[in-house]
């Protein structure tokens, strides 16, 4: 597992950082449910009580990680990457616009890499998490990518016979899907590694929403 967390890029007291970076990181060695706060204390070098200065309970520092990490990727995928990628869509063919937004993804995902990895590992059973990740996450990344695909079904560039809809939520499903597996089942996320599926993948989607007669 990489020891590697770095929260500097968030906008938190100093002790609060240390705090859920040392959450993150043995979380993943052994999972949050196992993982005590006099571990988190001792790995943030601050006093146990301290951490109940910013915390009220254990559960409130995965609903923190939790919250900070839909922050992180709300503010970089939907305020930064995907406005950048569409703006320019009419210059891209659809191969290159799903193979920036998948390949944006998983930068990112790289990128903070363990705190993902604790929050997609507790999603799996915590209905509250999951709903929190849907509505705030996902529902307003199918709608940015919606406006997308009706416009290239307008264009005649994808079939007009499924519902636009449809294949946004195929797509983000199938990229979930993926980003889901390299995290529950890597130790260490390599995006260098994997070019090679991101393309067959792709491949598989285009295959299906093309029309039929090209």
């Amino acid at each position: 597992m990489s020891k590697n967390i770095d929260l500097s890029e968030l906008d938190l007291p100093d002790k609060e950082k240390r705090i859920l970076e040392a959450a993150i990181q043995i979380s993943n060695e052994k999972g949050f449910s196992s993982t005590t706060t006099s571990e988190i204390a001792k790995k943030a070098g601050v006093a146990e009580g301290t951490i109940f200065r910013y915390f009220k309970t254990k559960k409130d520092i995965m609903h923190s990680i939790m919250l900070q990490g839909i922050k992180v990727a709300a503010d970089k995928i939907l305020i930064d990457s995907l406005y950048n990628i569409f703006k320019n869509e009419e210059q891209k063919d659809l191969r290159t616009v799903l193979k920036d937004i998948l390949l944006d993804r998983l930068e990112l995902v790289q990128k903070f890499f363990p705190m993902f990895r604790v929050i997609v590992s507790e999603a799996l059973f915590h209905q509250d998490i999951r709903d929190v990740i849907y509505h705030n996450l996902i529902t307003k990344i199918q709608q940015q990518i919606l406006a997308f695909f009706e416009n290239m079904a307008a264009q005649g560039q994808i079939r007009t016979d499924i519902d636009p809809m449809m294949i946004v939520r195929n797509i983000i499903g199938n990229f979930v899907a993926f980003i889901a597996q390299k995290m529950l089942f890597t130790d260490n996320f390599k995006l260098s590694e994997c070019e090679k599926e991101i393309d067959d993948m792709i491949t598989l989607i285009i295959d299906g929403i093309s029309p039929q007669d090209i």
